[in-house]
């Protein structure tokens, strides 16, 4: 049985849109295989053959991703897909380390991914390194609680507009973790659609206008039907507001929408939108934690040196020894030094102050884990207390981590 791995060619990606679609029960028809183009331009395909029958597949976005406010170049993971009866044969995990030796060529030093099977990845060197909150309510029992009018009008926009939301969702990004730097491509395919509804329904979107003409703020969202969900729903996307007459604009701008049975908002787990809303106890205003995407570092030394320390990191050094099967070129023990507020790993030899695998490292390099919590929970092993105290620090971020897209 011959096995190969390798990138697809642009005859094999019908042949990937099956494997995908018949994996995830989605629609493998022409019309579904047309709906679906966009992908290709997006991603790049690689596919695993068993005597030249292409059998699993994934796909990797060219992503950046915000840690403490800066781009670090990322591997979006998605559609990872194997046909049921090549499955148990260890393809996929084939498939991810390959996927790992192209992201670090590529010089993504960084990779992340969704997925309901977070244990699967985790074997692999992702973590959880993120969360969200679901956020459900009626808009005929709630309200703001701020009476105060705002200055401004909701307007809304079309695709063509999105240098407008981009403005604001810079501003707004700044300082932050797991939000994703945006193209036009993403902001039309991903923004202003889903990236993976084949239908390609367009999502509205309202931006906040001053009195000035000036945009302050966006709310990207979309009404489902009773026969989607059982209930009428108004699925907010995006929420995003630079000052008060913004939030408080918009936010009454979406409860007016109340023919609905409820909004729904998969938000920050730091969205303070319970807090503004009168009336938001606990039997009318839902809020459910979510895990978010899956991180994984892939280079380890370029990680580090991408990412800023956390916000008043001292100056100082600290020794992790990280061991990574699937990424053997990580497996050391790293030197790690926050200096001027920017950090450097170099390969150490010795005795290292903390010891841990892979996935929790991931967790831990975006501020989503304290080290001080991994050693107490027995996901790493700080033989120096103070060692791990200077590592909360340096990796700290200013927000909890919150995956702004999902692909």
């Amino acid at each position: 049985m011959a096995i190969e791995i390798r990138p697809a060619r642009a005859d094999e990606l019908d042949r990937v849109h099956f494997v995908v679609s018949y994996s995830f029960a989605a629609d493998r028809s022409d019309e579904g295989r047309t709906a679906m183009r966009h992908l290709e331009d997006l991603t790049n395909a690689y596919v695993l053959l068993e005597d030249r029958e292409i059998v699993a597949s994934l796909r990797i976005y060219d992503f950046n991703v915000l840690i403490n406010g800066a781009p670090v170049p990322m591997g979006g993971v998605s559609a990872v897909a194997c046909l049921p009866e090549h499955r148990r044969k260890g393809y996929i995990g084939q498939l991810l380390r390959y996927a790992l030796e192209r992201m670090r060529e590529n010089g993504q030093p960084l990779s992340a991914l969704f997925t309901p099977h977070p244990s699967l990845y985790r074997r692999y060197g992702w973590m959880v390194a993120a969360a969200q909150a679901k956020t459900t309510f009626n808009p005929k029992e709630v309200s703001a609680h701020v009476k105060a009018p705002a200055a401004g009008r909701a307007l809304r926009v079309t695709e063509e507009d999105w240098p407008l939301l981009e403005s604001i969702y810079k501003e707004y990004t700044v300082g932050r973790t797991g939000w994703q730097g945006r193209s036009e491509r993403w902001w039309k395919q991903a923004v202003f659609r889903r990236v993976y509804d084949d239908k390609r329904t367009p999502w509205d979107v309202a931006v906040w206008e001053n009195g000035a003409g000036e945009q302050s703020g966006y709310v990207s969202y979309s009404a489902m039907r009773p026969s989607d969900f059982g209930k009428s729903t108004l699925c907010v996307g995006e929420l995003i507001a630079l000052d008060r007459d913004a939030y408080l604009g918009l936010l009454r701008y979406v409860l007016s929408h109340d023919l609905v049975d409820e909004i729904m908002w998969h938000a920050p787990l730091d969205e303070p939108l319970g807090l503004a809303l009168e009336d938001s106890d606990h039997r009318i205003f839902r809020r459910e934690y979510w895990d978010d995407f899956m991180l994984r570092v892939v280079d380890v030394e370029k990680a580090v040196a991408a990412r800023p320390a956390g916000s008043g990191a001292p100056e100082g050094a600290f020794t992790v020894a990280i061991s990574d099967a699937s990424a053997p070129w990580n497996s050391a023990t790293w030197r790690i030094e926050s200096s001027g507020g920017r950090l450097i790993a170099t390969k150490a030899s010795g005795a290292a102050d903390i010891t841990t695998d892979a996935a929790t490292f991931a967790a831990i390099y975006d501020g989503f884990l304290r080290t001080t919590d991994a050693a107490r929970t027995g996901l790493a092993e700080a033989g120096s207390a103070e060692a791990a105290a200077l590592a909360d620090q340096v990796f700290a971020s200013d927000y909890v981590p919150f995956g702004s897209d999902f692909f």
